[in-house]
Parts: structure tokens; sequence; C-alpha cells
């Protein structure tokens, strides 16, 4: 759907970051102490979070800039209600809803627990295999 390659690949660059972050667990073998699983505080989860909502945005502008659809102004939340019938969302209403509650958390510092955080990324990640922008994560 993007036909800039330069700026799909950067956009699948930047998703592999988000991807990363959101499956943060480390495990190690310890001679004699066994298996540790590391993983990150609830909190953590909302970074992966605000990054995952800056790429859609960073897809959105590309998709404009293409003339996909046209938007008012450069708000993400204008960019998604102009883009409904051009683009095919897969469920408008669940990313919608990450986005205001990407907007409390940015504004308002309300943390967002990590199911809700991680329910939303995917939501946008299945957008982006949708629209042909990423491809199946290979660690799922």
């Amino acid at each position: 759907m993007i036909r800039d390659q330069q700026a799909k690949s950067e956009i699948a660059q930047d998703w592999r970051a988000v991807r990363k972050l959101r499956n943060p667990v480390r495990t190690s073998v310890l001679p004699g102490f066994g298996v540790i699983v590391e993983e990150p505080v609830h909190d953590f989860y909302n970074l992966p979070l605000v990054l995952a909502y800056a790429v859609l945005d960073q897809v959105l502008n590309e998709l404009r800039d293409q003339s996909e659809f046209r938007s008012k102004n450069s708000k993400l939340g204008t960019k998604m209600f102009a883009s409904r019938k051009a683009l095919p969302w897969q469920d408008y209403g669940l990313v919608d809803n990450g986005r205001e509650a990407r907007n409390d958390l940015a504004h308002e510092a309300k943390l967002l627990s990590k199911a809700d955080c991680l329910r939303y990324i995917d939501a946008i990640e299945s957008e982006l295999r949708a629209w042909n922008i990423v491809g199946q994560d290979p660690a799922r």
C-alpha cells in the first residue's frame, strides 16, 4: 500500500523495535541455579504502546501524502477518521480506543495495564499486516 520503498523499509524497522519491546522477556540459564526468567514491570509496556501509535501515525502520514485519503490536519485522530473509508481497517474502534488511552497516557500520565497495552499494540499490528506494511511476526 505504501509505494515509497524507503519509507516502507523505515516503518518496518520501527515496527521491529515495537515488537522487540513488546516481547522483552529474557531467560538465562545459570549453572547451579537453574533458569531465570526476567520480565519488566507491567508499566514498561506503555513504552511500546506509545511507539506503536507513533508508527501508525507515520504510516498514515505516508498514505495521506500519496493521496490515499485527505485529512484536514496532522493529528492522529483526524487522520484515522479521514482514512476510515479509504483503508481496509480491521478494527478501527479498538485502535481508536487505544489512541484515546495513549492520549490519556501522554497528557495525563494515566498508565495502562500490560494487557491493554498488548491488546492495542496487537490491533495496530493487525492493521499494518492488512495494509501490507509489515509481515507476520516470526516470534509468534
